[in-house]
């Protein structure tokens, strides 16, 4: 990413080296303009003491003098950026945001490589202020290859594109949700702690037994089963996914369309 055109794009830039964590570019028009900070941790402190109504909500809104933004992240090579752009300019934001790589074509969910990197920063954030708990949901198609072979594989992207668009109307607009492989899905929930994230699980599982998958004239019946964990002081990125992706296995293994916890 070229800074002048950063600079043309963003009131404000910051921009880190991954290995040392140092501050390597920095810009902020007004109200912006005081980025005297000199790495990662600094710039979190800066943010959460002078503007944050929580803790550094890097995909998050957040507020000065009653006027909302938003704090958004890439990843490029060594280099992570952070850009701030006003909301009302968001919607264009998430139009260029739909073309670019980091989504898959299909569902319109985040990649698996996103999804890694949210977790990531997530943790890291949540590990340093032992604030902001949040939970992850892992949930797949039960017996997927099935649609395929009865109905075709256009059937079975249609359900992979349909249910997608299903789950996102029971999420937040804070939520995340990717595609981690095939049929398997990962969703970020921040500020939510195991209880809301199980309620949301069974939440989804229900509407998604309870909704009509038509295509081409032909109704196929769905269902899905989700694991569930929720972050601890102890974790590492892939705990949180490794346990997940167990809880789902359970759901598995005790009979499809159902929740379990790890």
């Amino acid at each position: 990413m070229h800074y002048d055109i950063l600079k043309s794009l963003y009131l404000g830039v910051i921009v880190i080296d991954q290995l040392d964590g140092k501050i390597v570019y920095s810009y902020g028009s007004a109200p912006f303009e005081n980025f005297a900070v000199q790495d990662l941790t600094q710039f979190e402190d800066f943010i959460a003491k002078n503007y944050a109504e929580n803790r550094f909500p890097i995909f998050d809104r957040f507020m000065i003098a009653n006027q909302a933004y938003w704090i958004i992240r890439k990843q490029k090579n060594a280099h992570i950026y952070y850009l701030i752009q006003e909301c009302k300019q968001w919607d264009k934001i998430i139009e260029e945001t739909k073309a670019g790589s980091h989504l898959d074509g299909l569902t319109k969910c985040y990649t698996k490589v996103e999804i890694e990197s949210f977790v990531t920063n997530s943790l890291a954030t949540y590990l340093r202020y032992k604030e902001n708990p949040f939970s992850l949901l892992m949930y797949d198609i039960d017996w997927f290859k099935k649609v395929n072979d009865v109905y075709g594989h256009l059937a079975g992207d249609f359900v992979l594109s349909e249910l997608s668009s299903l789950v996102k109307t029971l999420l937040r607009n804070s939520d995340i949700c990717g595609r981690f492989g095939g049929e398997e899905f990962i969703v970020i929930l921040p500020q939510t702690k195991v209880a809301g994230a199980i309620k949301l699980a069974e939440k989804i599982r229900e509407t998604t037994k309870n909704h009509t998958f038509t295509f081409q004239g032909k109704d196929i019946d769905i269902s899905i089963s989700i694991g569930v964990t929720s972050v601890g002081v102890k974790d590492a990125p892939f705990d949180l996914i490794d346990r997940c992706d167990k809880a789902l296995y359970d759901a598995k293994e005790k009979g499809r369309n159902r929740v379990e916890y790890r």
